[in-house]
């Protein structure tokens, strides 16, 4: 690519003629971290939609920063990183939405030396481990069933130290005081 397009029309001419593709959308690269944006629909579209959130999915995402949530910094390794701050993101109920003319360009750069396929296999185990931890975590934390997606009734429970922990359809309370607890 002689320059960078500064438009979705310019940007469309690129893909077109091969010059340019959708991140991750190679041979033996990551889609599913993308796939979840439904580049297809974006092509045409003229107006922003929904995106489908799916795990692992991890785009780019613009919001405000005060509504952010931390990244787990136990993620230290390479992997999960940023899926992980996505879930956490759909498990708060932020709704996804792919602007219809907005898109940013990737360009190919060198791995840093974190991400070193040597690394990554070394740590594999410990991330899946934490991976799996993280879900449990933030899944019950915003009162959804981690393995489904799928928000809590309110009255669903969890006895922790012998003490019921109630989920009320906002939050997690001590069932005997009302008042918030954790319920991890």
């Amino acid at each position: 690519v002689d320059s960078l397009p500064v438009d979705k029309p310019d940007l469309m001419v690129e893909l077109e003629n091969k010059r340019i593709k959708p991140i991750l959308s190679g041979k033996n690269e990551f889609w599913e971290a993308f796939s979840c944006l439904d580049y297809d629909q974006w092509y045409t579209t003229k107006v922003s939609y929904d995106a489908s959130y799916r795990w692992p999915c991890e785009p780019y995402i613009v919001m405000a920063t005060a509504l952010i949530p931390p990244y787990d910094e136990r993620f230290v390794h390479y992997g999960n990183d940023k899926a992980q701050h996505l879930l956490n993101l759909f498990y708060r109920q932020f709704r996804f939405v792919v602007l219809e003319d907005h898109f940013l360009v990737h360009l190919p750069h060198k791995l840093a030396e974190w991400a070193d396929q040597r690394l990554r296999n070394e740590h594999i185990g410990e991330v899946l481990t934490l991976t799996e931890q993280f879900k449990f975590e933030s899944g019950t934390e915003a009162g959804v069933n981690w393995h489904t997606g799928v928000r809590f009734s309110p009255g669903t429970y969890r006895v922790r130290e012998g003490k019921m922990i109630v989920w009320n359809g906002k939050e997690w309370v001590d069932k005997a005081s009302g008042s918030p607890s954790d319920p991890l």
